[in-house]
């Protein structure tokens, strides 16, 4: 999260961040397409519950079925988003707990029961051998690692901690909370992905070549049977809802804060009079969500990266040149590097 947001500690957030650096023109790009990235994003949490599900269940026959799954799941989970930011944020720290602790097991009893540490040394080649049921064989060939995608996930799985500007004004002490708050998120969504993909890669059954979405469900069944999988499919729906939850949280903020400057519609900017929700900024992100959920998870991906890389480089901009026009403006918090190396770094 760039520094500015404590400059600037309103419900807008970067919106306003750039606003001050190059007028309503840039702002209104930079909102816009931040919220309508975060609302695709969201598009592919309600197919990534689904599917935890039916990698241990079996596919769903109708596409008509599964869309309005994906839809009804989509409706559910942004209840909280309605209902109060105190439930929102309460309920996150229970649900992080919830999921962390199955893939910790994951991870321990995988490593316990490791087959192969040498598969960790293992690239993925260009002709893979497997036999009649699906089974692996052999691997061969040139080195085939789909870079693109890679990359794509790589920073899609970092990428969104900018949106915790954008609740400033609901925050309490933010040069205090927003400093730790990064550094533990930080640390534990990179141990998050590195400990369970580690057990389950020295475990390695099914093979990893086989693995795609949803897989952690199938290696947990055959690391530590029913009780294993189970939990790891609840965990694996809870952290797609948690995550789902979070985002529709930030969108619904940051369009209400650019209601309020001038920049959307002014009716985005209501907010519910019993639980001081943004419901209206609520409802426009599910709309957007209800079209794109029946997209790929790739293409979704795809979309949202593009998106984000955009007003990412504006809000960076935005920042070098508020640290040199706004430099005398108080800040609760401070980045420790020089107007020089800032340059650089961003």
């Amino acid at each position: 999260m760039p520094p500015g947001s404590s400059l600037i500690d309103v419900a807008r957030g970067y919106t306003v961040w750039v606003l001050h650096a190059f007028g309503p023109f840039w702002a209104f790009q930079t909102g816009y397409w931040a919220w309508i990235s975060g609302v695709i994003d969201n598009a592919l949490y309600p197919a990534l519950a689904v599917s935890s599900f039916t990698d241990v269940y079996g596919p769903i026959g109708s596409p008509t079925a599964e869309y309005f799954i994906k839809a009804a799941i989509a409706v559910l989970l942004a209840l909280p988003n309605l209902l109060g930011i105190q439930l929102v944020g309460n309920g996150m720290a229970g649900m992080s707990i919830f999921v962390m602790v199955p893939f910790l097991v994951l991870f321990i009893w995988g490593t316990v029961r490791a087959s192969d540490w040498g598969v960790l040394g293992e690239v993925r080649r260009s002709d893979i051998a497997y036999d009649a049921d699906g089974n692996f064989v052999s691997m061969s060939g040139s080195i085939n690692i789909d870079w693109s995608l890679l990359i794509n996930t790589l920073f899609w799985n970092f990428n969104g901690a900018v949106g915790m500007s954008v609740f400033g004004s609901e925050v309490k002490t933010p040069g205090r909370t927003y400093p730790r708050a990064l550094l533990l998120s930080v640390l534990l969504v990179a141990l998050t992905y590195l400990l369970p993909l580690l057990g389950a890669t020295v475990f390695n059954s099914p093979n990893w070549t086989t693995w795609e979405d949803g897989s952690f469900s199938g290696i947990a069944q055959a690391l530590g049977g029913t009780f294993l999988s189970t939990w790891i499919m609840l965990a694996t729906f809870c952290s797609n809802a948690g995550m789902y939850i979070a985002e529709l949280f930030c969108d619904s903020f940051q369009i209400m804060g650019m209601a309020q400057c001038g920049l959307a519609p002014a009716f985005l900017k209501a907010r519910n009079k019993r639980f001081n929700t943004p419901h209206n900024a609520v409802f426009a992100s599910l709309v957007v969500i209800f079209v794109l959920i029946q997209f790929d998870f790739e293409d979704i991906q795809n979309m949202t990266n593009a998106l984000s890389a955009f007003y990412q480089l504006l809000i960076l901009v935005a920042f070098i040149k508020l640290r040199y026009t706004h430099a005398d403006v108080d800040r609760p918090f401070k980045e420790t590097i020089d107007k020089t190396s800032l340059f650089h770094l961003d």
